[in-house]
């Protein structure tokens, strides 16, 4: 089983920034991937990642890259952010074009609720995110927290917490792959 996993943002992106905590969206999805990343090869799946470092990767070759491994599934790992500082919670985003990957994200949403006890915002389909709509596979996008809202951001600086979302993702991946 490949499952080819995309640390959001990175490089000349940061992705959303947090100045009160000096924390970016791309070093938190980097190092919650790299996280995830470990335990999906711990439980004997192959893993590839869009980047390994703080680099810039493009959305169409993140997609690429993914379609020419061949992988099974996609999983995009990223930190939500609003101009209302009060938005909170996790959700987990889907293309249409597959109902595998809506599942997927059912999964997965679930497991990162049930680690993060953070507030369940659902799943929810997102047609025009680029990540999702050019790769051949199931692909899903996880919003793991607010970096906007202090609380979430606080959260989203530890380690404590990063795992807990990649073992999150990790456990719905593998619950779905076993459902099928």
């Amino acid at each position: 089983m490949k499952i080819f996993i995309d640390p959001g943002h990175g490089g000349t992106d940061p992705g959303a920034v947090n100045q009160n905590f000096g924390i970016t969206e791309a070093s938190v999805n980097l190092d919650t991937a790299n996280r995830l990343n470990n335990i999906l090869t711990a439980r004997g799946y192959e893993t590839r990642m869009s980047r390994t470092t703080d680099t810039f990767v493009g959305l169409r070759e993140r997609a690429e890259m993914a379609n020419d491994w061949g992988a099974d599934y996609f999983i995009s790992v990223h930190s939500n952010a609003n101009d209302n500082p009060s938005a909170n919670g996790t959700e987990t985003l889907y293309h249409r074009n597959n109902t595998r990957g809506e599942r997927l994200a059912n999964e997965i949403q679930k497991e990162l609720i049930l680690q993060t006890n953070r507030t369940d915002r659902g799943i929810v389909e997102r047609p025009n995110l680029a990540v999702l709509r050019l790769t051949n596979m199931p692909a899903v996008m996880a919003e793991l927290a607010f970096i906007s809202n202090p609380e979430e951001a606080a959260l989203l600086s530890t380690p404590e917490f990063r795992q807990k979302a990649a073992q999150g993702i990790a456990d719905g991946i593998t619950n779905f792959i076993n459902s099928n």
